[in-house]
């Protein structure tokens, strides 16, 4: 078991500890391989991160709680970093966007979960086999924010966003699109009791060609989501019942 520190680095060198008293970790261990749905910063809670050691890679699990803060007086010389293990670019701005999105996560409406679950219950199954580079999922849908009622629909687009580090990564996401349009006539059936849904367009893109404006107009979307969705909201055999 490790600890990774994921306090900001300014905070850390700041030798004010009536400011900074503390440094922020969470647990690591070493796991035998990545599970896709966790890679990428996809998944709130777990991370699972390639880390280079001088015996060959392997990848960490972190987990975002519990956190452990440590005074910074226990810090030095008590605690030093394992010089064993090294981190690249690419592996922190990941941790970072992990942290981030954790706090960035969308309090999206019930009843478009609801109208939308078939499709979250698909990525988290193919995605293992299609999507293990994707870099997450964002969505616009409107109206934005409301509870709808059965009977006004919401219209949404679906953009997978892929690491451009890996050669396939493009292919495996165009796929996952492609079967997701193909199989949203029969999910929009499958969810007409919950209300109605519109796909837009789904449409997979790589890290350089989602732009600022994209992620400005977008809300990226957890697939953690879908287990606080217990039974459809606002169906219509449910208010046919009261």
């Amino acid at each position: 078991m490790y600890l990774c520190a994921v306090s900001n680095d300014g905070d850390i060198l700041n030798d004010n500890v009536m400011l900074e008293p503390v440094v922020e970790f969470v647990g690591a261990k070493c796991v035998t391989a990545a599970e896709p749905e966790y890679t990428n910063a996809k998944h709130p809670s777990i991370l699972h991160l390639p880390c280079l050691l001088e015996r060959g890679d392997i990848v960490l699990e972190l987990k975002a709680s519990p956190k452990l803060g440590l005074s910074k007086h226990n810090l030095i010389p008590a605690l030093q970093p394992d010089k064993n293990f090294f981190l690249d670019n690419y592996a922190k701005s990941t941790i970072q966007a992990w942290l981030s999105f954790r706090y960035r996560r969308s309090d999206l409406p019930k009843a478009f979960i609801a109208r939308t679950m078939p499709i979250w219950n698909y990525l988290k199954k193919e995605g293992k086999k299609y999507a293990a580079h994707a870099m997450g999922y964002w969505i616009n849908y409107d109206p934005r924010g409301e509870e709808l009622a059965y009977d006004v629909p919401y219209l949404f687009s679906l953009y997978i966003v892929y690491s451009n580090r890996h050669h396939d990564a493009q292919q495996q996401s165009e796929k996952l699109a492609l079967e997701i349009r193909n199989n949203f006539p029969g999910w929009q059936e499958l969810v007409k009791e919950a209300g109605g849904i519109e796909m837009h367009e789904c449409r997979a893109y790589g890290e350089d060609c989602f732009t600022l404006s994209d992620l400005q107009n977008c809300v990226y979307f957890n697939l953690d989501q879908v287990n606080h969705i217990t039974e459809p909201f606002g169906s219509k055999k449910a208010e046919d019942s009261e």
